[in-house]
């Protein structure tokens, strides 16, 4: 860690935060879609990030549900905590392929990529209840396909907690995005999501009218169905031979996930909810995943294949 990155942080978040309170005072508008609430929650998560002692600890958790589940398929780089502090964590290295390289993942080892993304979804999906805490950047460059056909999660500085409470609603959300269904969409947002009513007088989601939800929630979904995934063909040159090589790799833009996330909080904010910060964590994670399972098994139906483990199971 650079020195002097952690103060910086710590007064420009502070600043932020501070700016918030005064838009909420001068406009009540900012104070439905909690502003200052986001912001905390923001500069808590970077601030966490910078001390690598917590990243450490979730690194170590992970392992400890590994171990407890009996789960041999899945790693994280053993920590040397000897040697290491709240500003320089020393680890282990782990070299494997990233989970979209289809090319790498083939050279690397005999799995099929298809069973090899079952086992991380799996390994992943359990963790969110069953581990103190879930990795929520499992973007492609966290996600290692080893020579032994692990999978290595690295990069633990994002992490996310979800109740199981919480998580019956997203079983219903992720079984109305398989089904197309968006009036059981609507019921499981409405559920997880805090309302800007006031919930101790009674109010009821009557108030919020479930047609027009579903309705907005159909066009954004429906939106997000289209988009394709990037196949990335590169070349390099062999310095034994002199042969070119070609290299496919499947790629994302980080930026699309994050613009479905903003337009999924866009359209619950018109109908009066408040997501949890986990929950939207949460998802940007299972879009990761849809991507990848778009790209590497195009056939697979996640909430129907009996490979796939969701954490209810588990419970």
């Amino acid at each position: 860690l650079k020195p002097g990155v952690a103060d910086v942080l710590d007064v420009d978040l502070t600043f932020l935060t501070s700016a918030a309170k005064v838009l909420e005072f001068l406009n009540p508008r900012f104070s439905r879609v909690s502003l200052v609430d986001v912001l905390s929650d923001i500069r808590k998560s970077m601030l966490e990030e910078v001390d690598f002692t917590k990243e450490a600890q979730n690194m170590k958790d992970f392992e400890l549900y590994l171990k407890s589940q009996g789960i041999a398929s899945a790693t994280s780089p053993f920590v040397y905590t000897t040697a290491s502090s709240k500003k320089v964590m020393t680890m282990e290295r782990l070299k494997g392929a990233p989970l979209v390289d289809l090319k790498s993942i083939r050279e690397i080892t005999s799995e099929d990529p298809e069973a090899v993304l079952i086992n991380a979804l799996n390994v992943w999906l359990g963790s969110v209840l069953l581990a103190p805490s879930f990795h929520a950047d499992v973007h492609a460059g966290n996600l290692l396909v080893l020579p032994d056909g692990r999978v290595g999660f690295i990069d633990f500085g994002i992490v996310g907690r979800i109740s199981p409470v919480t998580f019956v609603s997203v079983e219903k959300f992720l079984q109305s995005i398989q089904l197309q269904n968006y009036d059981m969409m609507a019921k499981a947002l409405v559920t997880m999501g805090a309302t800007e009513y006031d919930r101790s007088e009674n109010s009821k989601v009557s108030e919020i009218d479930m047609v027009e939800f579903a309705a907005d929630l159909k066009e954004l979904f429906e939106g997000l169905f289209n988009l394709d995934p990037q196949y990335v063909v590169r070349g390099r040159t062999d310095q034994a031979t002199g042969q070119t090589i070609l290299n496919a790799t499947v790629e994302f833009d980080p930026d699309e996930v994050n613009n479905i996330l903003l337009d999924l909080v866009k359209v619950t904010e018109k109908h009066g909810l408040r997501l949890p910060r986990e929950f939207v964590l949460l998802v940007k994670q299972i879009l990761y995943f849809d991507r990848y399972v778009q790209a590497l098994a195009p056939d697979l139906q996640v909430l129907n294949d009996d490979r796939i483990e969701l954490a209810q199971d588990a419970r």
